[in-house]
C-alpha cells in the first residue's frame, strides 16, 4: 500500500512539473515583445513620433537636443486567427529643422505597415529625406517589414 501511495505521489509531482513548464510557453505565445529605436537626425531641431500598434497608441516620443534617442519597448497581445503574430503599425510624426535660408521648417510625416512576427526583434524608425515615407525597418534584415505606400489614417493634422 505504501509503495502505491509513493508511486501515486511521484506521478502527481511529475504531472505538476509538466503542467507548470507547459503553462509558461503558452502564456508567452500569446504576446509579442519587441523594441523600436528612434533617433533625431543631426539636421533636425526636433522630432515628435507617435507609434500605434494594431490601432492602439503605444508611444509618444519627443526628441530634441537634450533627448536625441528613444528606446521604445513594446509588448502587445497576439491577435487570434491564422496570422495572429502579425501586427500592423502606424508611425505619425512631425519633424522640425532649419532650412537653408535659416527659417524654421515643419514637416508632418506618416506611414504604416505590417510586422509579420516581430517578437524579439529591434526596429528602427526611419524616414525618407523627401518626407514621403515614415516606416519601421529591421536593421539586421532578418525580417521583411512590409511598409505600405501613403499616409496612415491614424495620423491626422492637428485641428486648431
Amino acid at each position: 500500500m505504501t509503495r502505491r501511495i509513493r508511486s501515486y505521489q511521484a506521478l502527481l509531482a511529475f504531472a505538476g512539473t509538466l503542467f507548470v513548464s507547459a503553462s509558461f510557453p503558452v502564456a508567452r505565445a500569446n504576446a509579442s515583445s519587441f523594441t523600436v529605436l528612434d533617433e533625431k537626425a543631426a539636421e533636425e531641431l526636433s522630432e515628435i513620433t507617435r507609434l500605434y500598434i494594431d490601432g492602439r497608441l503605444v508611444a509618444d516620443v519627443r526628441l530634441n537636443d537634450t533627448t536625441t534617442r528613444a528606446r521604445i519597448p513594446v509588448t502587445v497581445a497576439d491577435r487570434p486567427g491564422q496570422d495572429g503574430r502579425a501586427h500592423d503599425y502606424a508611425l505619425c510624426g512631425e519633424i522640425v529643422f532649419r532650412g537653408a535660408d535659416g527659417s524654421r521648417q515643419v514637416h508632418r510625416v506618416s506611414g504604416q505597415g505590417s510586422l509579420p512576427d516581430p517578437d524579439g526583434h529591434t526596429f528602427l524608425a526611419l524616414g525618407a529625406r523627401d518626407f514621403t515615407l515614415f516606416y519601421l525597418a529591421d536593421p539586421s534584415d532578418r525580417m521583411a517589414v512590409r511598409p505600405q505606400a501613403g499616409p496612415s489614417p491614424f495620423c491626422q493634422a492637428p485641428i486648431s
